[in-house]
């Protein structure tokens, strides 16, 4: 069978929501996607239930690993994927309807563009809407059409980091010429494929939401260690990106520091070292002024006022 789309899903011990992410990918209404699903060395029923998803759907490739992390999992599905186009999926993330049909249209609709991504919802772990990336960080709100085709795609991903991984689909003959993730990053290895993407190939987007992100309070991002490994690392990469000559503007920099530096405040924040947060949220405001920054720093202030020794 030739498929269009082969989706990838790397999966450790997510079998409380991995079914969800794997029906919301049967039914997008196509007969064209195969679906590699790689099991990383789960400790829970994961391989069971995959052994009979594997019967029932032939559509369902597995992939049993023994501990190579999300980056290498997901190089070796790339690796041994059919599909002309690689679509990413967290196993802890769904999709919405059409979001494969209104994707591979928008690619169709615009042959030169390699890499696409969408909006998407973040929801809590009852599935309740919290709110929307694009949303949120407002770089998208004056655009109009449904689907947007983005100048200058690698200032505007480094500037405000908007691609969420569940959201992405890219050429597979891409991976040829960027290679693929890097492996030996412990955080943000998604985040430095799509740069190098948007370095040497056109990328477009949909403005529409067609993906739930769940926030779960056990993500490996959410511990404070973690959280500021995470951080060093988004500011290793625009360190490099400063130091290439990539044609950035100082405005595009001075747009990822800003985002940087109230990543620093919401980590410091939930520190209750107020001072800092403050420091750095007043930094983020001088280098991209926002009212939301106004506001979180007017609450580091209070905060310091009631009890100086934060």
């Amino acid at each position: 069978m030739v498929f269009t789309v082969s989706v990838i899903i790397p999966s450790y011990n997510c079998l409380v929501y991995l079914p969800k992410a794997v029906e919301s990918i049967l039914q997008q209404d196509r007969n064209d996607v195969e679906i590699i699903i790689v099991n990383d060395n789960s400790t829970d029923e994961t391989a069971q239930y995959l052994d009979a998803l594997s019967l029932q759907e032939a559509c369902v490739k597995v992939i049993t690993t023994s501990g190579l992390g999300a980056s290498g999992a997901r190089n070796m599905a790339i690796e041994q994927a059919e599909g002309t186009y690689i679509a990413f999926l967290d196993a802890d993330d769904y999709w919405y309807p059409e979001k494969l049909t209104m994707q591979l249209a928008l690619h169709k609709a615009n042959p030169s563009v390699a890499m696409s991504f969408t909006n998407y919802d973040h929801v809590n772990e009852q599935y309740q809407y919290i709110v929307d990336c694009f949303g949120y960080w407002n770089q998208f709100t004056a655009v109009k059409t449904a689907s947007h085709y983005i100048n200058q795609p690698l200032a505007l991903v480094l500037a405000h980091n908007v691609v969420g991984t569940s959201t992405v689909m890219v050429k597979a003959s891409v991976f040829k010429t960027v290679g693929l993730f890097d492996v030996d990053m412990s955080y943000c290895e998604d985040w430095q494929l799509w740069l190098k993407i948007c370095e040497h190939f056109e990328v477009a987007v949909l403005t529409k939401s067609y993906t739930g992100y769940l926030m779960r309070s056990d993500s490996i991002t959410q511990t404070d260690n973690k959280r500021l490994q995470h951080l060093a690392c988004i500011e290793h990469i625009i360190a490099d990106y400063k130091q290439r000559d990539v044609g950035l503007s100082k405005r595009t920099f001075a747009l990822a520091d800003a985002k940087l530096k109230e990543g620093y405040a919401d980590y410091y924040r939930t520190q209750k070292k107020f001072m800092s947060a403050l420091c750095y949220e007043g930094y983020a405001f001088l280098l991209n002024p926002q009212m939301r920054r106004i506001k979180n720093g007017l609450g580091d202030i209070k905060k310091v006022i009631l009890n100086p020794s934060v």
